[in-house]
């Protein structure tokens, strides 16, 4: 956002509010503060106080469609808003995403409005039985996520892949033509990994399901030991259940070692599903192959001039050699 835009952003709300709730009188935005967290969108806090009966929250976000990363061919913000409507009465729990808005006169980019539940996301800062306990909880989530009838639900606008046993392949294709088009000079590895993925994909799926993308700390809101809000869904998609437990699992196995398996366990008897662990050790080079696209994205962005934001600029320099190093190491066999 502009910097006049941001020094008028309690008026311009309170101005929005008033333009959605029409009913509502003497409308007042207080607290108004940029959220430190997060790498991809940017974020503001505030609270919002009125007379009359409004049917949201007080305490809400501001989120912008400025993005480090994501472009919107492939995780706009208004897909993203989406995500969080559907998901709205789900077994997934999410933050009410109250307005998408793309006309530009209220702040001069698209935003969303959406609740600001209590909580921590610092999943770091508890002990590591009260971290087993959230990743119980998480992994059940999961499993219902996986169990939910993702055409019903209306999830069919994220792209069906053409068939399950392709869903890996597809997945592949789709963000090697990101690193194509974002890089900014050859990246041999890069296209030796796709080459090595695409000739591995796997071909044993057992289903397709709503998979989230990011599984793990850092992407659920927690308060006084329960899960109260699933969060970072803009990278969603259709494909195999795999992939977001490979992502579970290379994240919470560092921390929780081999009682991750009793959580494996735990979700293969709710949903039916065997754990396939050659499917999870695709996925976990897939991983990294996606994290190198929207880095290259970054990187695009800051040496072309199309933004010069410092968190940018980290996302695309700094980040990309850890994976890259670990792709190299994966196709090493190391």
């Amino acid at each position: 956002m502009e910097p006049e835009v941001i020094n008028e952003l309690d008026t311009r709300l309170g101005d929005y509010l008033q333009y959605r709730m029409p009913s509502l009188r003497n409308i007042r935005i207080s607290n108004v503060t940029r959220s430190t967290g997060g790498a991809s969108r940017s974020q503001w806090f505030f609270d919002a106080h009125w007379e009359g009966a409004g049917d949201i929250a007080n305490e809400l976000i501001l989120r912008t469609g400025e993005c480090t990363c994501f472009r919107d061919e492939e995780a706009s913000l208004e897909r993203e808003f989406r995500i969080y409507r559907q998901l709205k009465d789900s077994p997934v729990p999410v933050p009410d995403n109250y307005w998408y808005e793309d006309d530009p006169k209220w702040l001069g980019l698209p935003f969303v409005i959406r609740e600001r539940r209590q909580g921590s996301t610092r999943m770091d800062e508890l002990s590591l039985d009260e971290q087993f306990d959230l990743a119980s909880q998480l992994i059940e989530i999961l499993a219902a996520q996986h169990e939910m009838d993702w055409r019903a639900k209306g999830f069919a606008f994220l792209g069906e892949p053409p068939d399950k046993d392709h869903c890996a392949e597809h997945l592949v294709d789709q963000w090697y033509r990101v690193i194509r088009r974002e890089q900014l000079e050859p990246t041999p590895l890069l296209t030796t990994a796709a080459r090595w993925l695409k000739q591995r994909s796997p071909t044993h799926v057992d289903r397709i399901c709503l998979c989230q993308g990011q599984v793990g700390p850092g992407q659920v809101l927690f308060h006084d030991g329960q899960i109260v809000g699933s969060l970072d869904w803009e990278s969603a998609f259709l494909g195999d259940p795999m992939a977001d437990i490979a992502y579970f699992s290379f994240m919470l196995r560092p921390i929780l070692g081999d009682r991750i398996d009793s959580l494996l366990d735990h979700y293969s008897d709710i949903t039916g599903l065997p754990i396939r662990e050659e499917n999870i050790r695709f996925y976990e080079v897939f991983n990294s192959f996606w994290v190198a696209a929207i880095c290259f994205a970054a990187r695009n962005r800051v040496e072309t001039g199309e933004m010069s934001k410092l968190q940018t600029a980290y996302v695309g320099i700094s980040i990309p050699h850890s994976f890259l190093t670990r792709i190299a190491g994966h196709l090493s066999g190391r």
